[in-house]
């Protein structure tokens, strides 16, 4: 009986391993094939990052050989001029110096016919455009006398980049065209570590980092085919690229089926940017990658196993079962639970087996040791996180899209429309002269501790403290008229207290605009700051400031109130049309009225509408109809600033 249940346990023993040994093989074969698809996959993104970066080379290069052509055509056509000679009687002596003087590459001289009659390289001599977009092109630049430029293309002969550049001389049947290989330029100039950076590391790199990458290609498609970057005069099968650019992927496998060749097409940036000089609209990349060397480590893992399997499991298990169980798998599974628990969020949990002096009572102990350190680290990057946030503000890093301010780098910036509110403490200077620096201080931040949570609570975020003067900034202009009328409400208070004390009561000013801005940081990299540069902040201020011409607590811009969810909602009334300082056109401004005592905001209320409309028959340039709202202005509230203010834009 002993031994049928020997027999039975080895049995039970044998096919469960086996079955672990298939299943541990499959899922070691779907892991790595999903690596290899997820490798695959970052190649072209990488490659996708990298050629963007070899666009923005390109186009520099670009404008720095169009603003040589700028200078070199108009000489050559001057020469011609002066000759009073034909190009087509050149010799190739003539036309080798002609390029060796003026620093070209190649000249040719194109006819109206779109037909090339000279050149200095022969293959493209007596060549013939078709008609397309391209002959048009050529049409603009005849006696237009002026530098034209169609972008950086392949050759047709030689497959390289070379960038076009076209003049026309005035009363001349001919063009002048020039073109330059963007790599010999850049050897030429002194850049050429830069050409071989970008030729001949940055795209082939992953080649060389990876070992399962046995090749790897890019190829831009234009008139001319489909050819590679890397390996210069190389096209793809012109059948295959269509097929890559209908579907945007293909696999192809060897006939072994070791390696695995994908391709996949993306569109340039010039097929985003009409304007980018790369005139290819699309790129193929291509991957070969060795997926043989997946099947070989799981078969050689198959086989391995089943070999141990055979000779030693039956033993190992035996003597495992009975002398290691409570020796080490036991603690081992309490580790793991405990080791679970720490992982849920429980850094309390408790380390069995912290007495033992052998390895399970060291690992204990290091378990032990991580809680603690795990959850001194938590509660410190707490309070970091809480400290940082007093000086970059949350709203910040969301808006530039970055998690955390550890991610945060030099340059980051993201374009938003936002509303810009600016607050001032009237007449500060004066109440300074009569405090000391302590004083000063403790004024100040007395004030800013109501004024700030009063932002925070209306969904806006301080961007910075100037002096006394606050800039906040708010992803909602309702929240923001609404923070300024709170800020008026929360002033009324801390004026109270100061008049408890026997201090003055203090007035501020509030000034909002709504516009587009770019937030972002400047600086270098041992000393970043975040801010906001935009002509809509510049406007914000300069409102702030009115606020003290017209008495009033808080103004708002016309793209403020323009923007409001429902303008009836507050009360709120234009107040002048005016240039500001550093700004030619006008801008209409509004009086928020809302925290003005009862019996004033009565009489405001009922010249709203009026004034609104008068201001709307200004912006139609019909003051006659203007002039009527505002008088009528004036008869329902005799000696209102608002009416008359805008009753003097009426001319």
């Amino acid at each position: 009986m002993k031994r049928k249940a020997g027999l039975f346990l080895l049995a039970v023993m044998v096919a469960v391993s086996l079955g672990a040994i298939i299943v541990t093989s499959l899922a070691m074969w779907r892991l790595t094939t999903k690596r290899h698809v997820e490798e695959i996959r970052k190649i072209e993104a990488s490659l996708s990052d990298r050629f963007k970066v070899f666009e923005e080379m390109l186009g520099d290069q670009h404008e720095r050989i169009t603003s040589h052509m700028n200078e070199v055509l108009p000489l050559i056509a001057a020469d011609f001029e002066a000759m009073n000679r034909d190009p087509s009687q050149l010799t190739a002596a003539e036309m080798a110096a002609l390029v060796k003087r003026y620093d070209v590459h190649h000249i040719y001289f194109i006819n109206r016919s779109h037909v090339v009659f000279q050149t200095n390289f022969p293959s493209d001599m007596n060549l013939a455009f078709p008609k397309g977009p391209f002959t048009r092109f050529l049409d603009s630049v005849f006696g237009a006398a002026k530098v034209m430029s169609d972008g950086i293309d392949i050759s047709q002969e030689t497959g390289q980049l070379k960038t076009y550049s076209y003049f026309g001389p005035t009363g001349k049947d001919y063009i002048i065209e020039t073109s330059t290989d963007v790599r010999n330029s850049l050897d030429a100039s002194g850049y050429g570590w830069m050409a071989r950076y970008f030729f001949d590391e940055l795209l082939s790199d992953p080649v060389r980092s990876n070992p399962s990458v046995k090749d790897l290609d890019v190829f831009l498609i234009n008139q001319a085919g489909t050819w590679s970057l890397i390996h210069t005069g190389q096209k793809l099968d012109p059948a295959l690229a269509q097929h890559v650019l209908k579907n945007d992927h293909l696999e192809v496998g060897s006939d072994d089926g070791r390696y695995l060749t994908v391709y996949s097409a993306e569109p340039t940036t010039a097929a985003k940017q009409p304007e980018h000089p790369v005139t290819a609209k699309h790129v193929i990349r291509k991957i070969t990658y060795d997926v043989g060397l997946v099947r070989e480590a799981v078969i050689q893992v198959l086989l391995s196993s089943l070999i141990v399997l055979a000779l030693l499991m039956p033993i190992v298990f035996w003597i495992a079962s009975r002398l290691l169980q409570k020796q080490l798998l036991d603690p081992l599974f309490n580790l793991r639970e405990e080791a679970g628990a720490i992982a849920q969020g429980d850094l309390n949990q408790e380390i069995a087996n912290l007495d033992r002096s052998d390895e399970i009572g060291q690992l204990a102990k290091s378990f032990a040791a991580m809680r603690d350190a795990v959850r001194k680290t938590i509660t410190d990057l707490k309070d970091t996180n809480i400290s940082i946030e007093r000086f970059v503000p949350h709203a910040f890093l969301t808006i530039v899209g970055k998690p955390s301010i550890v991610d945060v780098e030099l340059g980051d910036n993201k374009l938003k429309t936002m509303t810009i509110l600016f607050s001032d403490i009237r007449s500060f200077t004066t109440l300074s002269e009569a405090m000391t620096p302590d004083e000063n201080f403790a004024f100040i931040n007395a004030y800013l501790e109501r004024m700030g949570p009063v932002i925070r609570d209306h969904n806006g975020f301080i961007d910075k403290y100037i002096g006394d003067a606050i800039m906040a900034l708010f992803e909602s202009p309702d929240d923001a008229v609404r923070a300024g009328l709170a800020m008026l409400e929360t002033l009324d208070a801390f004026n109270a207290e100061r008049r408890a004390t026997g201090r003055s009561p203090i007035g501020i000013g509030i000034g909002l605009n709504t516009g587009t801005l770019m937030m972002g940081t400047i600086g270098e990299k041992h000393r970043m700051d975040g801010t906001v540069i935009s002509d809509a902040v510049n406007l914000a201020s300069r409102i702030e400031s009115l606020t003290k011409t017209y008495h009033v607590g808080l103004l708002i811009s016309e793209h403020t109130f323009e923007s409001l969810a429902d303008r009836k909602a507050y009360d709120i009334r234009p107040i002048d049309v005016v240039v500001v300082k550093g700004k030619t056109r006008p801008v209409t401004i509004f009086e928020v009225f809302q925290h003005d005592p009862a019996e004033q905001r009565t009489g405001k209320a009922r010249t709203r509408d009026l004034l609104q409309s008068g201001v709307e028959a200004l912006h139609r340039h019909d003051p006659a109809c203007a002039r009527q709202f505002f008088e009528q202005s004036l008869q329902v509230l005799p000696g209102d600033m608002a009416a008359r203010n805008l009753l003097q834009k009426c001319g």
